[in-house]
């Protein structure tokens, strides 16, 4: 008997191009995922409504003939406020109206097939982390470089003092740096697996500096968790847009250990126990 593997989770798909939403199921099937499919914003929001928590993303065209995008969405927010939708269109305008609903991404086209299914398996290990879906086997334990970026020296030292020394069934090496130019320089030979980033910094934002990471500048982490503040809405809006979990100072160290744990986890970041 063939074992068949179970889907990482449901996705739909709203978007009245028939090519399109072929496409873009074909491309979240081979993602590992379920997908459903609405050609109009009408019958979105009868799948939303029927298919309740089933649902785990909503992949959102905005432009649509009756129904628009954006009219869709803030109904799905009026009866799923929490229910990811990432927005995939050629629309440039609607962003900000979109960003003050709340959405996870705003893709525009054309996109690569690695913008979406980055920003897809990010919700998905998001839900799954928040479910506490991960295990460890028994003999090993979790094991990461570890590079916090933050100009609050006090910061840096107190919480990598605090992940060195004592994280109960883990092991974190601990590298810190006070700017985003000493972040990329210290990571060429560090090569850290996880950086803790700060979003408001002098000379380089949190956000650009994960983006020159990425851009192949220094050695970037395989994940981020952005470790901010949020009396600055600013900062905060910033550090959701990234999509990457998204901590407010002070943040109790056995909740960010955890996320840190099953950071290891997701990544095969693992060492035998001895």
């Amino acid at each position: 008997m063939v074992d068949i593997p179970k889907p990482k989770g449901t996705i739909l798909i709203v978007d009245d191009e028939a090519d399109t939403l072929f496409f873009i199921s074909k491309t979240c099937q081979s993602f590992g995922y379920d997908a459903m499919t609405a050609g109009s914003g009408m019958e979105a929001l009868k799948i939303v409504e029927e298919c309740g928590k089933k649902l785990d993303i909503v992949v959102l065209d905005l432009h649509m003939p009756g129904m628009g995008g954006v009219e869709v969405l803030k109904s799905i927010r009026k009866h799923q406020p929490d229910l990811p939708v990432i927005i995939l269109t050629a629309l440039h305008d609607e962003q900000e109206a979109c960003e003050k609903l709340g959405i996870e991404a705003f893709i525009k086209k054309p996109y690569s097939l690695k913008d979406l299914y980055d920003r897809v398996e990010r919700v998905i290990e998001r839900k799954n982390e928040d479910k506490g879906e991960v295990e460890i086997d028994p003999g090993y334990e979790p094991c990461a470089k570890i590079l916090i970026v933050d100009d609050e020296p006090e910061v840096c030292e107190l919480l990598g003092m605090a992940l060195a020394e004592d994280v109960g069934d883990a092991h974190f090496e601990v590298k810190k740096a006070f700017s985003g130019d000493e972040a990329l320089r210290i990571s060429r030979e560090f090569e850290p697996d996880i950086g803790i980033i700060d979003i408001k910094m002098p000379h380089m934002w949190g956000d650009e500096l994960i983006e020159r990471f990425k851009a192949g500048e220094g050695h970037s982490p395989k994940d981020f968790v952005i470790y901010t503040s949020v009396a600055d809405p600013g900062q905060a809006e910033r550090a959701k847009k990234l999509g990457y979990r998204f901590f407010s100072k002070p943040t109790a160290l056995e909740t960010l250990v955890d996320v840190l744990k099953k950071i290891c986890v997701r990544h095969k970041l693992l060492r035998k126990k001895s």
